[in-house]
C-alpha cells in the first residue's frame, strides 16, 4: 500500500490562523504555533526544518502529520488509553455471534477465533493493506440494542490505543453520550474533547485522508430528525467527500435503519468503482453458549440455571441472551435464585430483585431499629434515589454525574423518608449501589448500563407527569425506540400511575407547544396506552413532528393522528388496526414484520423495512401493504378469525411471564386470558410443549404463571392448527 503525498489541503488546517502556506516546488512553508516550518519532499519521505534549524526526517506523509509538531497522535493514544481503560472487559467475553458480508468490493474473512474486538482490529488492518488508491472503506456494524456493538468498537479502540506505534490508525469512537445532537461535527468535537485533543475537525479530516484515524460513528441510526436522516446523511456525505484518500469509517446501528441498501442510496459521495462497503452483523449468543458462559462466572451452577423461573428465560430470542442482560445476570446470581414472583419483563424483574437486595445491604450495614420495617423504606429510598439521578442526567443531557452532586441527590431522596440521623450514613453508602459504575471521568458516576438509566427515567416520567409536572427533559430531549420500549414495560407494571400519566398527556396535547413537549408526550402516551390497554385511549396527536413512534403491544381504541410527520414508525409485532390515521400524516420509514397488523387506511411510507429487506420503491411498498400483501396474511393456514386474533396477541406479547390469574394479569395479558378461545389454545399449547407453566402458592388461590416459547411462530405451526381446527 503506497503512501499519499502531502498537499496544501492536508497542511492548511495546521497553519496558524491568519497565515498562509507558501509552496515552492516540493517545499511547503507554513507558520505553526508562531514558528516557521519548512517541509520538503525527499524521495518517498519528507524533511521538516524548524525555525531554529533543527531537521527531522520522516518516512512518509503520515509520519509527518502524526508527529508531536502537528497532530501528536502518541499523546492522543495515551489519553485514549486512560479514558477507555476503566471500562475494559475482563475475562472471557459473552460469546456473541458475528458474520461479515462483502457488499461492494473485496472483503477479508472475519474470524471467530479471537474475541470480537481483537478480530475487528485485525480485520481493519487487512482491509487497509488492500485498500484501493483514493478509495474509502465503510464498515456497517449492525445488531439489536444491547448486543454489544458499542462495546466491540470501544474495546477495539482501546486495543489500538494501548499498542499504538504509528503502524495502524487509531479509532475515534463518537456517540451522543446522552446529548441531543443531530450534527456529526458536534459529536466529533465532543469526542476530541474527551481525549483532551487540540485537534480541530479539519485537522482530523487531514489525518483520516491519510488513513491515520478511523472514524467510528456509534448509534448512527439515532441521528435522525422528523425529515428522516437528512441531517445525518448530509453530514456524513460531506465528511466522506472531504477525506477521499485512505479514509475508513465504521457505522454502528440497527441494520433496519442503517442498511447497506440505504447507505448506497443516501451516500452520494460513495463511489462503487473505488470504495468498499462491508457489513458485520452481531447477534445474540446461542442459549447453550450463554449457559456455558454463565457457568464460568462466579456463583453460578447448573442447579441455579435449572430453576423453575430461570430456564425458560434462555429460550432463543429472549432478552436474557443480550450481552447487557447476561452481564447483569452474571454479576447477580442471587437475583435469579430469588423466590420472588417474576415481574412482567426481564429488566423490571432484575431491577426489583436487585433493589430488594440493595435495601437489605443498607439494613446490614446501618443496623437500624425495626430492621424489617426499615428494609421496605430503604427499598423505596433506592428507587427514589435512582429516579432522581436518572432525571438529573436526562435534564443535563449527560451520562455521568460528579460524586458531590450524587451525594446531594442521595440526601434529597432521603428527605421525609428516613430519619435525619441516618441520612449521612445512607448518602455515603448510596454511591456503591449495584446499579452504578465509575465513569470514564475521574470523580464521576453513571448507571451501569443505559437501559438501567432508561428504566428509572421511565418511572420518574410516569410519576412526575402524572402529578402535573412537565420535566425539562420531556420539553427538550428525544425518546428513541429502546427508551419507549422500556417505558412501556414500566407502565405495564404500574397501571395506576400510567392512568394518571395518560390523563396528564391528554390535557397537555390539547395545548400548543413551542418545544418538544407535545412530541414526547405523544410517543410516551402511545407507549403507555399500548401497555395499559384502556377501553379508550382518547389520544389525539396533531400538528407535530415525531422522531420515533413505537407501538410495543396492540394499540387500544382511541388513538388518532393528524397533520403529523413521523420519521420512524416502529410497528414490528404490533397491532395498529385500531389506530386512525387522518389527513396530513407523513411517514418517512415504517418498520413491520409478519405479525404486524395495520389499519385499513395507512399512509404510504417513503421507506419500508420488512422481513425481506428495505425498499423505497413505491409500487413495491404499496403491494406489500395491500390487504393481500405478505405482511397482512395471518399465516400459512386458513385460521378462523378468533383464533388468528388470539394467537397474534400471544405472539405480540413480549413479557417475561403471563400471570394467568385475571386479578393479577397486566392489561395486555388480560386481553389474552379473557379471550373466548383462551382455554382451548392454552390446552393445545400445553399439549405440544409450547408453554411452560409454574404455580406459586400465595394468599388465596395459587398464582399461575405461563411462559410462551419465544422462537415459535404459532400461526405457522401445523400441529397447533390441526388440534385447534379439527
Amino acid at each position: 500500500m503506497s503512501s499519499l503525498s502531502l498537499s496544501h489541503e492536508d497542511l492548511a488546517p495546521f497553519a496558524d490562523l491568519g497565515t498562509s502556506i507558501a509552496i515552492d516546488g516540493d517545499r511547503f512553508l507554513l507558520t505553526r504555533n508562531g514558528s516557521r516550518i519548512q517541509i520538503e519532499r525527499q524521495g518517498s519521505g519528507y524533511a521538516v526544518t524548524t525555525s531554529d534549524g533543527d531537521i527531522q526526517c520522516y518516512a512518509n506523509a503520515s509520519a509527518v502529520l502524526s508527529d508531536a509538531e502537528f497532530a501528536d497522535l502518541r499523546r492522543i493514544a495515551k489519553n485514549q488509553t486512560v479514558l477507555l481503560s476503566p471500562e475494559r472487559i475482563e475475562g472471557r467475553p459473552v460469546p456473541v455471534k458475528s458474520q461479515i458480508q462483502s457488499i461492494v468490493g473485496s472483503c477479508s474473512i472475519f474470524s471467530t477465533d479471537e474475541d470480537p474486538w481483537t478480530e475487528l482490529s485485525l480485520w481493519l488492518s487487512k482491509q487497509q493493506q488492500s485498500q484501493s488508491p483514493d478509495g474509502t472503506d465503510l464498515l456497517l456494524i449492525d445488531g439489536p440494542a444491547g448486543v454489544g456493538k458499542t462495546t466491540i468498537v470501544r474495546e477495539a479502540a482501546l486495543l489500538r490505543a494501548e499498542r499504538y506505534d504509528g503502524s495502524v490508525p487509531l479509532i475515534l469512537q463518537i456517540a451522543s453520550r446522552g446529548r441531543v445532537l443531530q450534527n456529526i461535527s458536534d459529536l466529533i468535537a465532543f469526542a476530541l474533547q474527551d481525549v483532551r485533543s487540540n485537534l480541530t475537525i479539519n485537522q482530523l479530516l487531514s489525518l483520516m485522508r491519510h488513513g491515520m484515524i478511523i472514524l467510528a460513528i456509534d448509534g448512527f441510526d439515532e441521528l435522525s430528525d422528523p425529515n428522516g436522516f437528512e441531517t445525518a446523511w448530509s453530514g456524513l456525505n460531506n465528511i466522506i467527500g472531504g477525506v477521499r484518500g485512505r479514509a475508513a469509517f465504521i457505522l454502528a446501528g440497527r441494520e433496519t435503519f442503517v442498511s447497506t441498501d440505504l447507505i448506497q442510496r443516501q451516500l452520494k459521495s460513495f463511489d462503487g468503482t473505488r470504495d468498499r462497503l462491508a457489513a458485520l452483523s452481531i447477534g445474540d449468543p446461542d442459549p447453550s453458549a450463554a449457559r456455558d458462559w454463565l457457568l464460568r462466572q462466579k456463583g453460578w451452577s447448573r442447579e441455579l440455571l435449572s430453576g423453575e423461573f430461570v430456564e425458560p428465560i434462555f429460550d432463543e430470542g429472549s432478552y436474557a441472551l443480550r450481552p447487557f442482560f447476561l452481564d447483569v445476570i452474571a454479576r447477580e446470581p442471587d437475583a435469579l435464585s430469588s423466590k420472588a414472583l417474576p415481574a412482567p419483563d426481564l429488566l423490571s424483574y432484575l431491577v426489583d430483585i436487585m433493589t430488594e437486595r440493595e435495601a437489605q445491604k443498607f439494613v446490614e450495614v446501618l443496623d437500624p431499629p425495626n430492621g424489617s420495617e426499615a428494609a421496605s423504606k430503604y427499598q423505596i429510598y433506592v428507587g427514589r434515589y435512582l429516579e432522581e439521578l436518572a432525571r438529573d442526567l436526562a435534564e443535563n443531557q449527560s451520562e455521568a454525574i460528579s460524586e458531590d452532586a450524587l451525594d446531594l441527590l442521595a440526601a434529597v431522596a432521603a428527605y421525609g423518608l428516613l430519619p435525619d440521623d441516618q441520612v449521612a450514613a445512607v448518602v455515603q453508602r448510596a454511591r456503591t449501589v449495584v446499579f452504578l459504575a465509575n465513569d470514564l471521568r475521574a470523580g464521576h458516576v453513571r448507571f451501569a448500563h443505559e437501559q438501567l438509566l432508561q428504566h428509572f427515567l421511565a418511572r420518574e416520567a410516569l410519576r412526575s407527569v402524572g402529578d402535573g409536572e412537565i420535566p425539562r427533559y420531556v420539553r427538550r430531549n428525544l425518546f428513541g425506540r429502546e427508551a419507549l420500549e422500556v417505558f412501556a414495560n414500566v407502565a405495564m407494571g404500574r397501571e395506576e400511575e400510567a392512568g394518571r400519566f395518560l390523563s396528564a398527556v391528554r390535557v397537555n396535547l390539547a395545548k400548543p407547544s413551542r418545544d418538544r413537549t407535545n412530541t414526547n408526550l405523544a410517543v410516551l402516551g402511545v407507549a403507555a396506552a399500548c401497555a395499559t390497554a384502556p377501553e379508550n385511549a382518547d389520544l389525539r396527536i396533531q400538528g407535530i413532528g415525531i422522531n420515533e413512534m413505537h407501538f410495543p403491544f396492540a394499540a387500544p381504541n382511541g388513538i388518532a393522528i393528524r397533520d403529523t410527520t413521523i420519521s420512524i414508525l416502529h410497528a414490528a409485532s404490533a397491532d395498529l388496526s385500531r389506530v386512525i390515521f387522518e389527513d396530513g400524516v407523513h411517514i418517512n420509514t415504517l418498520e413491520i414484520d409478519r405479525q404486524t397488523l395495520l389499519p385499513e387506511f395507512m399512509p404510504l411510507p417513503q421507506i419500508l423495512v420488512h422481513p425481506r429487506g428495505t425498499t423505497a420503491n413505491k409500487s413495491h411498498i404499496r403491494e406489500i401493504l395491500s390487504p393481500d400483501g405478505d405482511q397482512q396474511k395471518p399465516g400459512e393456514f386458513d385460521w378462523p378469525e378468533g383464533l388468528a386474533d388470539l394467537l397474534g396477541r400471544i405472539e405480540r406479547y413480549r413479557t417475561f411471564w403471563l400471570r394467568a390469574n385475571i386479578d393479577e394479569a397486566d392489561p395486555p395479558g388480560r386481553r389474552i386470558i379473557t379471550h373466548p378461545d383462551w382455554a382451548s389454545v392454552y390446552n393445545a399449547l400445553f399439549e405440544l410443549g409450547l408453554i411452560s407453566v409454574q404455580s406459586r402458592p400465595a394468599s388465596g388461590a395459587p398464582s399461575v404463571f405461563v411462559h410462551f416459547r419465544q422462537n415459535e411462530e404459532l400461526l405457522k405451526n401445523a400441529d397447533l392448527y390441526r388440534i385447534l381446527t379439527t
